[in-house]
C-alpha cells in the first residue's frame, strides 16, 4: 500500500510509480483522490488503478486545511484498513504524511505486519527554515504534538527507507532495530530521451544565448529572490534567459521579484512532465536552490536536472553537494562569501573551460543513480526476498 500519487512517468519522475513497477504483485494502492501539485482534484483517467480516498482541497503547502486534509485521510485510511477482509503481508507508507503512517503502523503492530516507511521529507522538521527566526520559534511550540507522531512513527517501523542517506539515518536514530536501506529517486536515461523526443513542445534558443533553468514547484521551499536577484547580475554582462519550468502558490511573488530586478524571465505554468525535461534539456543551466538552513539534502529535481545533462549550481549542503564536487557537474553556493551571484558569474565567465560536465552526468547516472540498479532490490527489501 503507498500512499502518494499513481502516477506514471509520462506525468513525473515518481518514488511510487517507480517502485511498482518492480513489484509484479497483487498490490493495493491507497491514495488521496486530490493532486497536491496541482491543488485540484484528479481525472477519472488519474483515479484508475488505485483505492481513492476523498479528502478536503486545500490551496496552500502551509495551512490548517492541508492539516485538516491530512488528519481526514488518516481517519478514513484507518477505516480502510479496519475493513480488508484479509489482512496485508507487508504495508509500505511514504512520509509525509506522518498522521496516515502512524495509522499504518499501529494497524501493523496490532496484526503483525511487516511496516516499511520511505522517508521523502523530514515533516515537520523542514517547517522551521522556512518560518524565519522568530517563526521558527512559534512554528516548534506549535508542531511538537505533529513531532511526536513522527517520531512514534520512525519507532514502529520494521524498515526504513530514505530518498537519501541522510533522511534514512534521521528516522533511523528513533529506531536502532529496523532495517535501513537508503534509495535515491534515480535516473531513468533511456525513458527521459524518449518522454523529450515525444514531446511536441517546440523551442528557439538563440545560439549565443546562456539559458538557465529552475524546473519544479513555485513553492515556499525555495529562495526564489536570491535566484531572481542572482540572474539579473548577467544584465548588460551575458546574454541569458531564466526559465521557471512549473507553478505554485509563490507565483504572483516571483513576477513581482521579475519585474523589480528587471531580469530576462519567464515562467511556464504547469507542463506535463516530458514538457519541463524538454526545457531542462534545452538548458545550459540548471539551478538547485532552496532556503538557507533547509533540512534538505538532495532533491528530486536534482535528478532531472542532471538526467537531462545540465550544469547545475547547488545550493543543498551534504551529499547533493558532494555529488556536484566528486563528479564535476556543477558549482556549489552558499549564502555567504560564495554566493549564488558571484558563482554564476563565474560560471559565465569561464564557460568555456566546463567540457567534461555531460559525460560527468553519465557517470554519476551508472554510479549512484541509474534506476534499474536502485529499484532493483525493492522486491526484496520489501518482501525478504
Amino acid at each position: 500500500m503507498i500512499f502518494v500519487s499513481l502516477f506514471g512517468e509520462r506525468r513525473g519522475n515518481n518514488r511510487a510509480a517507480n517502485i511498482l513497477r518492480y513489484l509484479n504483485d497483487d498490490v493495493m494502492f491507497i491514495t488521496s483522490d486530490f493532486d497536491h501539485s496541482r491543488k485540484q482534484y484528479k481525472t477519472p483517467e488519474e483515479l484508475s488503478g488505485a483505492f481513492n480516498i476523498h479528502v478536503p482541497s486545500y490551496r496552500k503547502n502551509l495551512s490548517l486545511d492541508r492539516v485538516y486534509s491530512h488528519i481526514v485521510f488518516a481517519y478514513k485510511l484507518r477505516k480502510k484498513l479496519n475493513s480488508l477482509q484479509e489482512v496485508p503481508t507487508t504495508i509500505y507508507c511514504s512520509m509525509p504524511t506522518s498522521t496516515a503512517a502512524y495509522v499504518c503502523g499501529k494497524f501493523c503492530k496490532k496484526h503483525n505486519v511487516k511496516f516499511v516507511i520511505d522517508v521523502i521529507d523530514l515533516w515537520p522538521d523542514s517547517l522551521i527554515p522556512i518560518m524565519g527566526r522568530i517563526g521558527a520559534r512559534f512554528v516548534k511550540f506549535l508542531i511538537w504534538p505533529w513531532q511526536f507522531v513522527t517520531i512514534q512513527t520512525y519507532k514502529m517501523a520494521d524498515v526504513i527507507l530514505g530518498e537519501s542517506r541522510q533522511y534514512a539515518h534521521e528516522a533511523a536514530c528513533y529506531n536502532h532495530r529496523a532495517s535501513v536501506y537508503p534509495l535515491y529517486l534515480g535516473v531513468d536515461k533511456k525513458k527521459v530521451s524518449e518522454l523529450i523526443t515525444e514531446s511536441k513542445l517546440i523551442l528557439y534558443k538563440p545560439d549565443d544565448e546562456i539559458w538557465i533553468g529552475y524546473g519544479g514547484n513555485l513553492g515556499v521551499s525555495y529562495d526564489f529572490e536570491t535566484l531572481i536577484k542572482g540572474v539579473s547580475a548577467l544584465n548588460g554582462k551575458y546574454r541569458y534567459k531564466l526559465f521557471l519550468i512549473g507553478d505554485g502558490i509563490c507565483r504572483m511573488e516571483i513576477e513581482r521579484l521579475i519585474n523589480l530586478y528587471s531580469a530576462n524571465a519567464e515562467i511556464t505554468g504547469f507542463l506535463e512532465y516530458g514538457d519541463l525535461l524538454k526545457y531542462l534539456f534545452f538548458c545550459d543551466i540548471a539551478v538547485n536552490i532552496f532556503r538557507d538552513n533547509t533540512k534538505v539534502v538532495h532533491s528530486y529535481k536534482f535528478n532531472d536536472y542532471v538526467a537531462t545533462n545540465c550544469f547545475i549550481l547547488n545550493s543543498l549542503p551534504g551529499e547533493t553537494a558532494d555529488m556536484v564536487d566528486q563528479y564535476k557537474i556543477g558549482l556549489n553556493f552558499d549564502f555567504g562569501d560564495n554566493s549564488f551571484d558571484k558563482v554564476l558569474l563565474r560560471c559565465m565567465k569561464n564557460w568555456s573551460d566546463y567540457k567534461e560536465w555531460k559525460i560527468n552526468s553519465e557517470q554519476l547516472v551508472n554510479d549512484l543513480l541509474d534506476k534499474e540498479v536502485i529499484y532493483s532490490k525493492i522486491k526484496s527489501i520489501l518482501y525478504n526476498e
